[in-house]
């Protein structure tokens, strides 16, 4: 096999043979389950993730696919930043991916730009996946990230096989704090004609302190702001929430899918609080005003950072960063076929009073309960997908020979061939 088929053959796997074939497949080579029914000691070393292996699912989970569409009836200006592999609500989206394995600790950078409507077209442009991620890749330090084994930071039927030696450990981390913004904006705004109405915006009031209007006063008075059209501000925050969480989910799903078509194994999993990960990641931690339990993580400085104090001196400085688009160049590629000028007479853009109204509403968050946002933290990690090359001896012995497809019996004889003992 030329080294090019594994790459083709994984490319083209079914997908639907990917959905109906995937499951959990915890033990690896070098794995050991010491307790319970299916205890067992693999007969082999680990065998680390290739760079082509790694490149392939971070490629599936979080690439740089081409030029995303936004065909909306009232279009925001295109940005410059490639769409990618999951969906999400804004250009680039709000997820940092991170990675650990043997050789360190890393992350993928998100600022690509995209040249063309599909980035891989053709057979041979698929070792693009590769250049990307190489370039992509930023080492933050050397050596496995070490997490604890302990609960209930990682759940303890987790402790045997999490963050194992020849694993590779993804880490999808998002942030709510740009998306609570945009959503502000487009609750208050008219202009931008998304969740406010031609009557008026939304009403946002603090449930969590007698429902008083959330710094929107003014623009109550001046016509701006629908006083009965009230929107919770517990509410708004949860919406903003679900607006980022699907990214992370649906990145590891769609590594766990790739795994089916590489012929890895792995398995996508969490603990009940990822605050000291983050911490080991390097995270900052805002520690709680009120004398709380918990802080909140506000970003990795110089990699991934909130919109809001201290990586903004103000929070109107942070919403100004939200909204300052990074400029496309006016010859950069688009996906549609019309004129500039007529594309750019369709687009909505946030009115001055809508701007307005949105930093003061995310000034009395970050005032009154002091932190951003107010009642969830700014980032998150919920998710953790790790994969590695299956111990298929284990799953004949305890599940048989149909535990496991094609591609992962035959996968280390076409992607590894001196570790298969092959010439």
């Amino acid at each position: 096999m030329t080294a090019s088929e594994p790459l083709d053959q994984a490319w083209s796997y079914p997908l639907f043979e990917a959905i109906y074939g995937r499951r959990s497949r915890r033990f690896g080579l070098g794995f050991e389950m010491p307790t319970g029914p299916f205890r067992y000691t693999s007969a082999h070393a680990p065998v680390p993730l290739t760079e082509l292996e790694e490149a392939l699912l971070v490629g599936a989970g979080a690439g740089f696919t081409g030029l995303a569409f936004w065909d909306l009836p009232t279009p925001a200006p295109y940005g410059r930043v490639s769409g990618r592999a999951f969906p999400t609500t804004r250009p680039g989206g709000h997820t940092a991916l991170f990675f650990t394995n043997d050789d360190g600790f890393h992350v993928l950078d998100h600022d690509v730009s995209a040249s063309k409507l599909r980035e891989i077209e053709t057979r041979e442009q698929r070792g693009k996946l590769l250049e990307i991620f190489r370039a992509q890749r930023r080492t933050l330090k050397p050596g496995r990230l070490e997490i604890p084994r302990r609960a209930p930071v990682v759940s303890a039927h987790d402790h045997w096989d999490s963050n194992r030696p020849g694993s590779t450990l993804f880490m999808p981390v998002c942030d709510v704090s740009a998306a609570l913004i945009s959503l502000i904006a487009q609750f208050v705004d008219p202009a931008l004609r998304r969740y406010a109405t031609a009557s008026g915006g939304m009403n946002i009031v603090d449930d969590r302190h007698g429902f008083r209007p959330a710094g929107t006063e003014r623009w109550i008075r001046d016509g701006l702001i629908d006083a009965e059209q009230v929107l919770p501000l517990s509410i708004l925050e949860r919406q903003a929430c679900y607006y980022v969480f699907s990214e992370p989910a649906a990145i590891c799903q769609n590594m766990f899918l790739a795994t089916e078509a590489i012929g890895l194994g792995g398995w996508k999993h969490c603990g009940f609080l990822s605050l000291e990960i983050l911490e080991r990641m390097g995270f900052r931690i805002v520690a709680p005003a009120s004398g709380g339990m918990f802080g909140n993580p506000i970003g990795l400085d110089g990699v991934t950072q909130a919109s809001c104090p201290p990586y903004h001196a103000t929070m109107d400085a942070a919403v100004d960063a939200v909204f300052a688009r990074t400029a496309r160049a006016e010859a950069a590629p688009v996906p549609h076929r019309m004129s500039e000028a007529e594309h750019r007479a369709g687009t909505v853009r946030l009115s001055a009073e809508g701007l307005a109204c949105t930093k003061a509403v995310c000034n009395y968050i970050y005032e009154t309960h002091g932190r951003f946002p107010g009642g969830t933290d700014a980032m998150h990690l919920m998710w953790v997908m790790q994969v590695h090359h299956v111990d298929t001896e284990y799953y004949d012995r305890f599940f048989g020979t149909d535990a496991y497809g094609s591609t992962h019996a035959a996968h280390l004889s076409n992607w590894h061939r001196s570790e298969a003992g092959e010439p």
